[in-house]
């Protein structure tokens, strides 16, 4: 008979279910006693839904825009722990070495993603797009994308004395920036309650190479999905090993790095909804007087005008008198006093506290890389060019510039508004003691020239439309021209090369003479030749002053002085408006060197295949998914330095199954196979995943009865027979059907160790056998203390829990020997 007549194992539970799921081989979580259960979210709306979006067929199977799959955690005593939905289909799923966090492969419309979800809450901690092919047709019928945690064999080192890690390290904490909180349309509606979870990295960051966010750290393993390897699941690796702890490194600058953008991009998106919300009550406000300027028949250009004479002699007509009595009232200056006030604070502690000291901290990790870029131990490994990370530094310092210079604008908006309200708040006040009596009048405490900066600027075109330009859709991609100079740094020549030119300017000078015209100013030389060091410093110092002063110039003042007197139109004309005749009022002016939106994106690109670039992995790189294509069902082990992989093929010849075992290491292959069959009669595998490095186990179906069955095949290497075998892992059936009969004299049958027949249930649905095959799926946990299988049955109804450690056949023959004894 081909299945003994034992009882192995011990059943531990059964969860019952109230919806169709699925059962993924590796669901069982390796350091705890949980297990993942996957359904469709359209599957419990309908109470007819009993075959999930897994199984579909046809065009049915395509993915769908609002397709969505539930996600169960459940213990393997019964009771469930979460429940959540993820976007897309799951295509792929693994635990992690410590069953801390649960990694999907989710397919999409717009594309692939792995999630990493927590196990306690099962919230998403991180979601990465992937660049991969895989076969949609396959997935759910037995079939699913190969993925798998493997412990890299290395561990974190601790930063060295003088590193840039350790430095920043010892730095205080860059202040980190929450989000920006969502314009609340409707103030009266409750709020929403579940709350969305928050993204833990900005979304211009989701494919930057980082590590999984964890305290402690995540220890350095290798998430293989397909043909990819991403450590700890997102930083992306060349190859299937880390190879040096430099790699290791390289991670942790980089992760350091996707970590500073990250508050660099949310300090940029809360100040520019700061700016908006400044903008907003001055846009306001600057409606109503062209409001009062319509109701009077007065031009806008006139009425800027007016309120420009107003300011210089305190005579005005009367559309600035009905907006400075009836619609700009005292509460509403204090309202936009004190909007205009928080706005610009806001921006300069943005800029002050998270911005400019993240921007420093990456060029200090980018100065680091750069002496990477010349030390051998480093480019052994690593693919550094000097020239890249020198143009990314003058990226950055140019970022860093515009910065300080929107510091700069954001302190002065901030007085020159402050100063317009002590103007407009003394002419209301004047006003209403005028029309009162005539006590004496309050002093006029204003600055008018802050004031006139305002009434150009702020009140009309504020200097932060140029950073943040209103724009419909902002392109996420807008980046610097190629042939830009972000950073224009003073070229540098070698000191023999000044000495050299300096005496040939001293010979020249002599011969024509003390006195003659062509005498040139010259650092004097001391007694042995040298330049004059109190010479020198002058010229470098007038010098610098000097540049300093045209860098300035060509900035632009802080004031509208110098503009005013530039425009010679303008300069007859009190008006405060600028004439746009040839500008059209729908486009909008931009100016890319003013924008911190374009710097940012062109500093993470640029970063982004800088890291990319160094490990050897583009960008754009897609993988394919490797794997059998042939028909039937396969596992695959590695154990020490050989791969086991284990077949069932779906042979149309053949009248019985047959199970085959393939050994592969380095060019060699050793083979065997069984039948699945005896005299008795021939069984059918349902499912079959190796348990640990000694035991396969697959469940058979024989009649109506099924049998959990366990194969050692770690025994059997010795009866294997050699082939040669020089196609690496792209291996396919035919290859190996076709070496192991040229090999294989007879085929035995199947040696089991461990033998338990399941409970013959009705597990039929619409009477179509494929269902009911689908729907018998497996999944196990070898490692030592959790060694157990789920099996679900019941057309994915129920999981039956099994100890695959302790068997009933053992605690039989131990209670019999007790009675014995006893007797």
């Amino acid at each position: 008979m081909i299945f003994p007549p034992s009882t192995s194992f011990t059943p531990l539970s059964t969860i019952q279910l109230n919806d169709t799921h699925v059962l993924h081989p590796r669901s069982c979580n390796p350091a705890m006693d949980l297990v993942v259960l996957l359904s469709s979210s359209s599957a419990s709306s309908s109470a007819q839904a009993t075959v999930p979006a897994f199984g579909r067929k046809g065009k049915d199977k395509e993915i769908s825009g609002a397709e969505k799959t539930k996600v169960c955690l459940y213990r393997t005593g019964g009771s469930k722990v979460w429940e959540v939905e993820v976007e897309g289909r799951v295509s792929g799923l693994a635990w992690s070495e410590d069953g801390l966090f649960l990694s999907l492969l989710l397919l999409k419309r717009e594309g692939k993603t792995i999630d990493h979800l927590s196990v306690h809450t099962g919230d998403s901690i991180r979601s990465m797009p992937i660049n991969i092919e895989v076969d949609v047709v396959a997935i759910g019928e037995g079939r699913w994308v190969d993925m798998e945690w493997r412990d890299s064999g290395l561990d974190w080192d601790k930063p060295k004395n003088g590193s840039a890690l350790l430095i920043i390290d010892s730095l205080p904490r860059v202040t980190p920036v929450e989000p920006p909180k969502p314009t609340n349309v409707l103030p009266f509606m409750r709020a929403a309650a579940t709350a969305t979870p928050k993204s833990t990295i900005h979304p211009h960051l989701l494919t930057f190479p980082a590590l999984l966010p964890s305290n402690p750290p995540v220890p350095p393993s290798i998430l293989h999905v397909s043909s990819s390897s991403l450590l700890t699941g997102l930083f992306p690796l060349a190859t299937d090993s880390i190879g040096s702890t430099t790699i290791l490194y390289l991670a942790k600058v980089s992760d350091k790095i996707a970590g500073l953008f990250d508050v660099l991009l949310r300090g940029l998106e809360s100040a520019e909804a700061a700016f908006r919300e400044g903008e907003k009550q001055t846009m306001i406000c600057r409606e109503d007087l062209e409001t009062c300027a319509q109701q009077q028949a007065t031009s806008i250009l006139d009425v800027y005008a007016d309120l420009f004479r107003f300011l210089m002699t305190g005579r005005s007509a009367v559309a600035v008198s009905e907006w400075l009595g009836s619609r700009l009232t005292g509460r509403t200056v204090a309202k936009w006093d004190m909007a205009l006030e928080t706005s610009f604070r806001t921006i300069q502690k943005l800029v002050s506290e998270s911005i400019s000291p993240a921007l420093e901290r990456i060029i200090l990790l980018l100065e680091d890389l750069r002496g990477w870029a010349k030390a051998p131990q480093f480019t052994q490994y690593l693919k550094l060019d000097e020239k890249v990370i020198q143009h990314a530094l003058d990226v950055l310092c140019g970022f860093a510039k515009l910065a300080e210079q929107m510091r700069r604008n954001a302190e002065h908006e901030l007085l020159a508004a402050a100063e317009f309200m002590k103007w407009v708040k003394y002419e209301i006040t004047r006003s209403a003691v005028q029309d009162r009596s005539q006590e004496d009048l309050p002093l006029a405490t204003h600055d008018l020239k802050l004031v006139w900066s305002f009434m150009q600027n702020g009140l009309v075109h504020s200097v932060f439309h140029q950073h943040f330009p209103y724009l419909l859709i902002r392109p996420t991609k807008d980046t610097l021209p190629d042939d830009s100079v972000p950073y224009p740094r003073p070229a540098t020549r070698a000191l023999d090369d000044v000495l050299r030119e300096t005496t040939g300017i001293l010979e020249v000078s002599r011969k024509n003479g003390k006195g003659s015209s062509s005498e040139v100013d010259t650092p004097s030389l001391g007694h042995d030749g040298s330049v004059d060091s109190s010479a020198e410093m002058s010229m470098s110092m007038s010098v610098s002053m000097s540049m300093a002063m045209e860098e300035e110039d060509g900035e632009g003042d802080l004031t509208p002085t110098k503009g005013m007197s530039e425009a010679g139109s303008r300069a007859s004309s009190p008006d405060t408006v600028e004439r746009k005749d040839d500008v059209q009022e729908d486009e909008v002016k931009r100016f890319m060197q003013q924008e911190p939106w374009v710097w940012a994106n062109t500093a993470v690109k640029m970063c982004d295949n800088l890291i990319k670039g160094a490990i050897g992995r583009e960008s754009s790189e897609v993988t394919k998914e490797k794997g059998a294509s042939e028909a039937g069902l396969s596992d695959t082990r590695r154990t020490g330095d050989g791969v086991w992989k284990a077949l069932v093929p779906s042979l149309p010849d053949s009248e019985f199954q047959q199970l085959w075992l393939l050994y592969q290491h380095g060019p060699q292959a050793s083979v065997t196979a069984f039948a699945l069959s005896d005299e008795d009669g021939s069984a059918s595998c349902l499912a079959l995943q190796f348990f640990d490095d000694e035991e396969l186990v697959l469940l058979l179906e024989l009649g109506d009865t099924r049998f959990l069955v366990t194969v050692r095949y770690a025994d059997l290497f010795s009866e294997m027979t050699m082939v040669p075998y020089e196609l690496g892992e792209n291996w396919k059936l035919d290859d190996l059907v076709q070496m192991g009969q040229a090999s294989i004299e007879s085929i035995p049958s199947i040696p089991i160790a461990r033998c338990r027949p399941l409970e013959s249930r009705a597990m039929l649905i619409d009477g179509e056998e494929e269902q009911k095959r689908r729907k018998v799926e497996i999944a196990l946990n070898g490692r030592a203390g959790r060694r157990l299988g789920c099996i679900l049955m019941e057309g994915g109804r129920e999981v039956e829990v099994l100890d695959l450690e302790a068997n009933e056949d053992e605690e039989g023959d131990e209670a019999e020997e007790e009675m014995e004894e006893d007797d």
